[in-house]
């Protein structure tokens, strides 16, 4: 992940960002938590299995990792690693294993899910969160510049090998693996103007355009000048017209 990223995810909790976990992880479990980047849904994971519990997060961003280990290096069984997923190893199984948001940016989305169905226990479980990207809403539409930027984000995370609609293809994937008892849930985000983090909320595609974008620019997606341009005609839409936005997100929990 790109610096400046951390703003993102430092503000998320698990009772609101990955609050699917709470009916399934439970005292005294072992968790792995991949893609855990500052570690502030994983230190909310260690909560809910206590002291007698182990969790493990791993992230291939080293400055994430740094971060997480600084602010929760006062929790015993919380545990970090710098590791990419696709070379990961572990001497131990777990409980439920858990990746938020994180396949969305990911080529082999089936070749993780293989990965991650490895380190499951026997009846142990797989729970997973993400976006279907073309399925966004807002209300009402942004500026044409916002949608062309948004556009050729799509064009470039696909022509990487990432898949927009990663959250309606899960089911699928975990059948394909062995995974049972199957089961789905709309975690959907919906954020509208009288919510006091309004503007917070709908600016993720100001800091998507100021981290991806630069990368978007570099890769031939995206002029500069557009970019910008996109940033500016979107914080108005934010200050003046934008009412609601909407990111549809999907939770999936298999058992092995």
């Amino acid at each position: 992940m790109p610096e400046g990223t951390q703003a993102v995810l430092n503000r998320r909790i698990l009772e609101i960002d990955n609050s699917n976990l709470l009916h399934i992880i439970q005292k005294g479990q072992r968790v792995l938590d991949v893609g855990c980047g500052s570690g502030s849904i994983t230190s909310g994971i260690a909560n809910l299995v206590g002291l007698d519990g182990y969790i493990v997060g791993i992230d291939t961003s080293p400055h994430l990792i740094e971060l997480a280990k600084r602010q929760y290096e006062n929790i015993p069984n919380l545990h970090f690693q710098l590791a990419d997923l696709y070379c990961y190893t572990s001497d131990q199984l777990f409980d439920v294993v858990s990746s938020a948001r994180v396949l969305q940016w990911l080529a082999y989305p089936q070749k993780a899910i293989a990965q991650l169905v490895k380190f499951i226990k026997p009846n142990g479980m797989l729970s997973i969160l993400d976006y279907n990207h073309q399925k966004i809403e807002w209300s009402p539409s942004p500026p044409q510049s916002l949608l062309n930027f948004y556009d050729a984000f799509l064009r470039w995370r696909a022509d990487a090998g990432m898949d927009n609609c990663i959250a309606d293809q899960l089911s699928t994937i975990f059948k394909n693996h062995g995974l049972n008892n199957i089961t789905e849930q709309d975690h959907s985000e919906f954020t509208q103007r009288q919510d006091e983090n309004f503007a917070e909320n709908t600016s993720i595609w100001i800091k998507v355009a100021e981290t991806r974008g630069l990368q978007m620019v570099q890769d031939g997606y995206f002029q500069e000048e557009m970019r910008r341009q996109a940033i500016v005609d979107y914080t108005s839409w934010i200050k003046n017209e934008g009412i609601s936005m909407k990111l549809y997100l999907r939770a999936v929990t298999g058992q092995k």
